[in-house]
């Protein structure tokens, strides 16, 4: 039997000050009009909308900022799939999967993947020259 992997728990990650400041980036305390619950990360959690999920953390504890660029959590464990920026991005060759195609919930079509999940107008910016 394959045991899982033993994670540096507990979770962390982060973002540029750019990044954070941007008025597409949000600090979540509710959603359709009540409170957020708790399997969503209440009582606070950040939305970062042009990222990969794992960057919108839930339940945060703490907000440190630093001088230089801070660790991430997938980024540690696996730095050749999960680089710091983490920005969905359909032309970055991934080494397990692609991206280029997102299934559309609930009917489960499948379309091409939007650059920056179609921020791309308000965040590009942010990330010429940089790697995803």
């Amino acid at each position: 039997m394959k045991m899982a992997p033993s994670y540096p728990w507990p979770y962390y990650e982060g973002l540029r000050l750019d990044e954070a400041m941007n008025p597409l980036a949000m600090l979540v305390t509710g959603v359709y009009g009540k409170p957020l619950p708790k399997q969503s990360g209440a009582p606070l959690r950040l939305g970062v909308p042009w990222k990969y999920g794992y960057k919108s953390i839930k339940s945060i504890v703490t907000i440190e900022f630093t001088a230089s660029q801070p660790r991430s959590f997938w980024n540690d464990v696996t730095p050749s799939e999960y680089g710091f920026y983490s920005n969905v991005n359909p032309n970055q060759p991934r080494p397990r999967w692609s991206q280029a195609l997102e299934k559309v919930i609930p009917t489960m079509e499948r379309r091409p993947t939007l650059l920056y999940n179609g921020y791309e107008k308000w965040v590009a910016a942010m990330y010429t020259g940089k790697e995803f």
